[in-house]
């Protein structure tokens, strides 16, 4: 009986050599599934196809779409700084040559450094033309046209894709106001972007695969740009006599026409018109006369969106031939993978062993003995290379993590392996900086979340940079709020002096920040500042897994309390309490201090006394400067 169990057990798969199990594993694995999917692609691949396909074609649209709309950026922060130049601000005030040659230079520079850009030009509040990167511009009075009259009320201005009446040429139109040094408009810098710059990005995408069609449709649903001339300035939709009447006026596509011709796709129209993310639709292409897949994506720097279209026979055809092609093969491959299959199984055998064991070493921490022999330079080798390696590093990781793990604060670093900080915590007296984005959740709302992270690097760097020179310690970012400790880790005199004065710096540093928002079209940030200085324990703590460097105490609690309480006091957005009052007092310094008095704050029974931080603007120049810095 035992014999006989014996043979069985001899002959089930789970005693076949590893080359048996490989070329039946092959044969199953490969002929029989190729054979049925094969079939079953065949019928279904084309529905596939077509759905995958969509799905590039929105993903290309959408990345052309995205290239064109950085290339919008990248203008508008060309004219937003061309527009800042000291050299403008002269001109404008001063006309004349003295004061044009160093206009027409940088102009000159920026062309230069932008192939893409084809004029420049600086107009007075009249709108005649002070300076041009083409003479023939010089002297001309532009009042009438959009670019002046937008930019003329403060307002940055991007026109459409237009072709200008005398060049022929298609370009787009950039102006913003040119402002004198007291803040007001008196002039208008205007940049026109070569058709060419966005052509060339449309054109790129098409090129990519020879059976794609690329076309730009504008905010009206007219065409304009197409590989094909033919469909160039038609309308994908019949439009209104008004829209019809305002191009025709306009010459907004350089010439004398009667009417804008359509091709009459009113669905297509209607899809794109409405798209706020990439979508796809399916249609007969009036160029072609042929059903194909469009993929579309609407632009969010102008009211356009990019097309890609593509015919439904270039992604059909692919499949039948590789139905044709894997029935020819199944027969050759059944038995090319029996011979591979005895092949392989002698050369990975005894590596997969030796790598086997010594995972079962690094699994009982014998690292020592976990390393495996190099005897191949094939996969199998490095793969033994990059195992060993992969030891070493687990071994180097293994002693990090003890020290390391634990750690969040990079400033505390080098105090803790040095042994100087007490993981028990210890008695301190520090000042505590709260501050917080007033408005915050609602600003964000509005926002999409890659916008958020982008505002909140930017504005965050801003106030680390702030905080840096006055000792500040960066304990936490709570979302868009800042924790900023003086006096720990590292113990320093004057902490409610310098906290004050990080304060303040963090104010003009967004003042600045603010400036460059409203220039781009953004709202202003708005913060409030509460500063408490008392008696904390800073130390280590958290728990047996990880550590983290913090303080803990009331001064923590009141200088939030304290940020929350600058809603009531909006012309004072720096609030202190007692304690950093009387250590101000202590020191000679130019800082002014009203008393707010006694005041009720969330969270404590007693009242909280109050100071509001007050500084002329001489003093909140200068808290950024070195030399002002205390040692």
């Amino acid at each position: 009986m035992e014999t006989t169990n014996s043979r069985i057990a001899r002959f089930h798969p789970r005693s076949w050599p590893i080359a048996i199990k490989l070329a039946a594993a092959f044969v199953v694995a490969s002929l029989v599934p190729m054979l049925s999917v094969s079939y079953y692609n065949l019928q279904q691949g084309i529905a596939v196809a077509s759905k995958g396909e969509s799905k590039d074609l929105e993903q290309l649209a959408f990345s052309t779409g995205g290239r064109i709309d950085q290339l919008i950026k990248d203008t508008k922060h060309t004219i937003s700084y061309f527009s800042w130049s000291e050299e403008l601000i002269h001109l404008v005030a001063e006309p004349g040559l003295r004061r044009r040659a160093p206009v027409e230079d940088k102009m000159s520079r920026l062309q230069t450094a932008n192939d893409d850009i084809e004029l420049f030009m600086v107009l007075d509040a009249e709108g005649k033309v002070l300076a041009a990167s083409k003479p023939q511009y010089l002297g001309r009075v532009l009042e009438f046209r959009d670019y002046f009259k937008e930019a003329i009320k403060g307002k940055q201005y991007v026109s459409d894709l237009e072709v200008g009446t005398a060049s022929k040429n298609p370009g787009m139109y950039f102006s913003a106001p040119v402002r004198s040094t007291a803040g007001r408009v008196a002039g208008v810098a205007v940049l026109k972007l070569k058709g060419e710059a966005v052509t060339l990005i449309l054109e790129e995408s098409r090129n990519r695969d020879a059976s794609l069609t690329t076309f730009l449709v504008d905010g009206d649903g007219i065409i304009i740009y197409h590989p094909d001339k033919k469909a160039l300035y038609r309308s994908m939709a019949p439009l209104s006599a008004e829209v019809q009447k305002k191009i025709i006026d306009e010459k907004r596509f350089g010439t004398e026409v009667a009417e804008i011709p359509s091709f009459n796709l009113g669905d297509l129209a209607e899809k794109m018109a409405n798209a706020k993310q990439p979508s796809h639709a399916n249609y007969i292409s009036p160029v072609s006369n042929l059903p194909e897949i469009v993929g579309f994506a609407p632009l969010s720097e102008a009211g356009w969106r990019v097309a890609v279209s593509e015919n439904e026979e270039a992604y059909s055809r692919p499949l039948k031939n590789l139905f044709n092609d894997a029935l020819k093969s199944v027969a050759l491959m059944g038995m090319i993978f029996i011979g591979i299959a005895f092949l392989l199984a002698r050369t990975f055998t005894r590596p997969l062993k030796a790598l086997t064991n010594s995972a079962n070493a690094i699994e009982n921490g014998d690292f020592e003995h976990a390393k495996v022999l190099v005897s191949t330079h094939d996969e199998l080798g490095r793969f033994a290379l990059t195992f060993n390696s992969m030891v070493d590093g687990i071994k180097a990781r293994q002693r990090e993590r003890d020290i390391f793990g634990r750690m969040v604060s990079p400033e505390v670093r080098e105090k803790l392996l040095a042994g100087e900080l007490k993981l028990g915590g210890e008695n301190l007296r520090v000042s505590v900086l709260f501050s917080d984005i007033r408005g915050f959740s609602t600003m964000s709302e509005k926002m999409s979340p890659h916008d958020v992270v982008m505002l909140l690097n930017e504005y965050l760097t801003e106030m680390t940079e702030a905080v840096r020179p006055w000792g500040g310690y960066v304990n936490n970012f709570i979302g868009d709020a800042i924790v900023v400790i003086f006096g720990a880790p590292e113990t320093r005199s004057e902490c409610e002096v310098r906290a004050i004065r990080a304060a303040l710096a963090m104010r003009s540093r967004l003042e600045a920040l603010n400036l460059r928002r409203k220039e781009l079209g953004d709202p202003p940030i708005k913060t409030g500042i509460g500063i408490s200085t008392g008696k904390v324990v800073a130390g280590q703590i958290g728990s047996l897994e990880r550590f983290m460097y913090t303080v803990i105490g009331d001064a923590v609690n009141v200088a939030a309390r304290l940020e929350e309480l600058t809603k009531q006091f909006s012309d004072n957005p720096i609030l202190v309490n007692a304690a950093t009052h009387e250590g101000c007092k202590r020191t000679e310094n130019d800082i002014q201090l009203q008393d707010k008095g006694p005041q009720n704050v969330k969270g404590r029974e007693e009242p909280v006394h109050v100071y509001a931080v007050y500084s002329d603007s001489n003093i909140a120049d200068t808290v950024l400067l070195p030399e002002n810095q205390p040692t």
